[in-house]
């Protein structure tokens, strides 16, 4: 017991002791260099309409910008010069951001890992854009380059559902839980080569019809975000807030926070801003979701309106996932194992949320492709 105190007070003596350094050292190149240039990389934000405004809240990370290499003739070599730039980060701790929208302006300061997050309320009456863009600036600095997703997505007053989609092996083949194959197709490919599940895109632009949110929630790290992005776009996948992970050290703990509570505290945080809407659930059955999701519709059973749990294998995780879906079935709660994108997509029809004729164009995607399902 007296080792384990010793040993947590030498790790936040450590902890503060590196970002007292790194915060001197940040304010210290501000002043010395207001030339060099600084790279903003910010994370879709989502907010919520409310009776005279909006209110909503943009992140996003403070980094010393590093210019792009030369493309390789070898694609190899050029996705693993990306992956290494996209780990490779120099922080900024201590810098000042300002976000503007409109004639609103929010200002915040960088932490010790060179993230910040920027709250907006206003009272505007009028009109209300469902996507907010933010002009992002750094006081001091002259020369700064902004990439990611300066904008804030707030619901449409007439949303019938929200929903919350997990990433890795739900919307892109990643096999999480196989660390060779997930750290080859993470760091050896790019945006456009990472395959997506058949019939997904078909199927969350139904759900979406011009007027539900998405959220999509990951334990990818935040180092990640472009390239998920990217991989969404290229797909045509519907744009959403992308909730990752910080895979930094804490105070208190040597890693910061686990899959499960990470998972479980942002879809909470989701839930809890729109208690009126009901959501769908979507994962699958590699890591914990199944068990994630059952905690949360015992939590918000008035707020869950579907769970899909895609099946990639694991024969016997199946046994322990069916024993969720009988539980939930008494609670009056639809968990679904599917196979395929379809059969998520069928049940979805079956409850009155998606059109007879989206199914069909889910069902040719489906089957016109050799790509997962």
């Amino acid at each position: 017991m007296r080792d384990s105190r010793w040993k947590t007070l030498i790790h936040r003596l450590g902890m503060r002791t590196e970002n007292a350094l790194g915060y001197v050292s940040g304010r210290a190149r501000q002043k010395l260099h207001p030339e060099i240039p600084m790279h903003i990389i910010a994370y879709r934000g989502f907010g919520v309409l409310t009776d005279d405004g909006w209110r909503g809240r943009l992140q996003g990370r403070v980094l010393r910008y590093r210019q792009p290499a030369l493309p390789s003739r070898s694609e190899l070599w050029n996705n693993l010069r990306a992956s290494y730039a996209r780990f490779g980060t120099r922080e900024l701790p201590g810098v000042s951001v300002t976000g503007q929208v409109g004639e609103l302006m929010a200002r915040t300061t960088t932490d010790e890992e060179g993230y910040f997050q920027l709250n907006f309320d206003t009272s505007s009456t009028g009109p209300t854009e469902l996507t907010q863009s933010v002009e992002l600036s750094l006081p001091g600095y002259s020369s700064v380059q902004i990439d990611g997703d300066p904008v804030i997505s707030l619901p449409a007053r007439d949303a019938r559902f929200g929903v919350i989609s997990d990433v890795d092996d739900t919307l892109l083949l990643t096999k999480a839980t196989s660390l060779r194959d997930m750290m080859r197709l993470t760091l050896l490919e790019s945006p456009s080569s990472r395959l997506a599940f058949a019939g997904v895109a078909e199927f969350y632009q139904a759900l979406h019809a011009g007027r539900n949110p998405f959220f999509y929630v990951s334990s990818s790290p935040w180092n990640l975000y472009e390239f998920l992005s990217d991989f969404m776009r290229i797909n045509q996948i519907v744009p959403g807030p992308l909730m990752l992970r910080d895979f930094g050290i804490d105070e208190t703990k040597f890693i910061a926070g686990s899959h499960g509570d990470h998972k479980l505290q942002q879809i909470r945080t989701v839930l809890s801003l729109y208690p009126e809407l009901p959501f769908i659930l979507a994962g699958d059955s590699g890591q914990d979701d199944p068990s994630i999701y059952a905690t949360i519709a015992e939590e918000f059973p008035e707020q869950v309106r579907a769970i899909y749990i895609r099946d990639v294998g694991h024969a016997w995780k199946r046994a322990s996932i069916q024993q969720l879906i009988s539980q939930l079935r008494e609670r009056e709660i639809d968990m679904l194992l599917v196979p395929d994108t379809l059969a998520a997509a069928t049940h979805a029809h079956s409850l009155e949320l998606l059109p007879s004729d989206s199914l069909a164009s889910i069902s040719r995607a489906v089957e016109a492709s050799t790509q997962p399902s």
